[in-house]
């Protein structure tokens, strides 16, 4: 024990004395979103290394994306190293290396694979991938790498950055996230300008545009960014004549996705080496972030209070817990929904078959008569009332309501089962709903493309796990809380209580202990994804208060909607 702790006192001594290096060529440092305690390490196989300590060493290595990989590299055998491509995407698992008749083997089960552009799509899937040890010259090497990269669940929350990047809305006026994920070590300016010339993800493809042009290319110069918070980007392929609102809607994409690195406030791009011009830009040729505001709907958000309805009444729940009632021309209601902005407020009558909608404290018209009945879930998404009813056939039917009272009806049949509940994100873009089939619940994504005549794009099943490698079933209800995140009611086992989950099912976690069987759920749509509001079985409500502690609020409440 003495000489151990000898020699730590060396090491120690040695490090104090060790020179900093002054000199040296610039290099682009990566900017994580927070700063990382501890960073990924790994060594090159050292000689008479086991099999199983071999596969270990591997896995590690393959998180860190330095040089190519080239640690991970020297446990491949030659053939394996020349045909491995890890930038191609990988696997994102919960398991162990395990050794069995020889075969030395990582079993467990795949949480989703990434594709080479960085998204996530979620599987669930049993894993099990033998990676062929062989003994080459007397050392044991790896013969049979992974398609792409095997990264652990813990690696993966810990040591990736999992950025929100933007395209442009259909209608031009604001921008729609996505998610990308990527090495820390590879959160770059570069790699947020890459991710914007590789397009949106399929899902939401045909309901966006990429303001970024097709021929347009990251110049060699790249991109950085200078202490001020300025983003230069170098590209190439843009048109000399591109008109100035393209020119708007580009530096607006581009700004709000470079936000993924911290510290950026402005942007200026050069095209083939010279300056580019973009409206706003101040006189030094920097557009601004704080003058793009408009184009990031959370941004709109006016008010934080909880609406709902008590006694087939409509009204306010102030930071008194007091209930204010509010205008519904008089009728009693079943729900209520205010727009994100606190300009628009709709109601769903008492008896589920109309709807009331118009301006906030003025004039409510009925919209026209839909056929439908049970009428619920308002809510509110880029000025519009949204719903879901059911035919005279026993077809569910989204409806789009305009503050005139005007309906469109929206074809469901795209979603594989029965809504049970539905949100939409304030981008308009995507629908996370509960659907219901053969008795069995899931919860799908689908994107909504078209302007005058919405229609849904087929949807994508999104299983969810948590910590435990528990499949979440049961849903109850759900509500996006932030732009790439939503809230769910779901059994975990036998518990039934409230996760929060990213939209591609990348992270799942628990917001309990809830100890009432919840019902409805609400949240406030916002950056921060804080602010929770539950319904019980009993009409109790419960407001998320901290990250662990829920507070009961004032009387009973039939129905609870954060604005939005």
């Amino acid at each position: 024990m003495i000489k151990r702790l000898a020699c730590a006192l060396l090491a120690l001594l040695l490090v104090g004395c060790t020179d900093i290096q002054t000199t040296g060529p610039v290099q682009e440092v990566p900017m994580g979103s927070e700063p990382r305690g501890v960073q990924i390490a790994p060594e090159p196989p050292q000689p008479g290394v086991t099999p199983v300590r071999l596969v270990e060493g591997f896995v590690q290595a393959m998180a860190a994306p330095e040089s190519d990989w080239a640690v991970a590299r020297q446990y491949l055998t030659a053939s394996a190293g020349a045909l491995w491509r890890p930038r191609d995407g990988g696997t994102v698992y919960k398991g162990v290396v395990t050794e069995d008749e020889g075969a030395v083997m990582v079993r467990g089960t795949s949480t989703g694979v990434l594709d080479a552009a960085g998204r996530f799509t979620a599987t669930g899937e049993e894993l099990s991938h033998d990676f062929g040890v062989i003994l080459v010259e007397g050392e044991w090497r790896i013969g049979l790498p992974p398609d792409g990269v095997l990264v652990s669940d813990y690696i993966f929350e810990r040591y990736w950055s999992h950025m929100t990047v933007y395209f442009m809305a259909g209608s031009g006026d604001h921008v729609v996230p996505d998610l990308v994920h990527v090495p820390d070590t590879l959160l770059t300016p570069s790699r947020v300008v890459e991710a914007q010339i590789a397009g949106p993800s399929p899902g939401i493809a045909a309901a966006v545009r990429n303001a970024v042009g097709p021929r347009v290319r990251l110049a060699p110069e790249g991109a950085s960014v200078d202490a001020e918070g300025t983003a230069a980007v170098a590209l190439t392929g843009l048109g000399r004549d591109m008109p100035n609102d393209r020119r708007r809607l580009l530096g607006a994409q581009l700004l709000w996705s470079l936000t993924a690195i911290p510290r950026v406030t402005g942007l200026r791009i050069t095209s083939d080496g010279e300056p580019f011009q973009l409206p706003e830009q101040n006189s030094d040729g920097v557009l601004q972030l704080s003058q793009q505001q408009g184009f990031q709907l959370l941004s709109r958000a006016s008010t934080a209070d909880l609406f709902g309805v008590r006694d087939g009444v409509g009204g306010r729940i102030g930071s008194t817990q007091a209930f204010l009632p509010m205008n519904s021309a008089d009728e009693r209601v079943a729900e209520v929904a205010v727009s994100i902005d606190g300009t628009l407020v709709g109601f769903i009558d008492e008896t589920r078959t109309s709807v009331l909608v118009g301006p906030l404290g003025g004039a409510l018209v009925r919209a026209a008569p839909t056929g439908l009945t049970g009428l619920r879930a308002a809510q509110f998404a880029l000025g519009y009332l949204w719903a879901v009813g059911t035919d005279a056939q026993g077809v569910i039917r989204l409806l789009r309501v305009d503050a005139q009272g005007m309906i469109t009806e929206i074809d469901t049949t795209p979603l594989p089962g029965a809504v049970v509940d539905f949100s939409i994100t304030q981008a308009g873009v995507r629908v996370a709903a509960v659907v219901e089939r053969s008795g069995l619940r899931q919860i799908v994504l689908a994107s909504v493309v078209g302007g005058d005549k919405p229609r849904l794009e087929p949807a994508l099943s999104l299983p969810l796990l948590v910590a435990t490698d528990t499949r979440l079933t049961g849903f109850r209800g759900l509500d996006w809380s932030g732009e790439t995140e939503f809230v769910v009611i779901a059994d975990s086992g036998e518990n039934r209580t409230v996760f929060r989950a990213r939209m591609d099912g990348s992270l799942v976690e628990d917001l309990g202990p809830f100890s009432e069987e919840p019902v409805q759920i609400s949240a406030l749509p916002r950056p921060s994804g804080d602010a929770v509001v539950v319904r019980s079985k009993d009409d109790t409500v419960w407001r998320r208060d901290t990250n662990t502690r829920w507070s009961r609020l004032d009387g009973a409440l039939q129905d609870i909607s954060y604005p939005g």
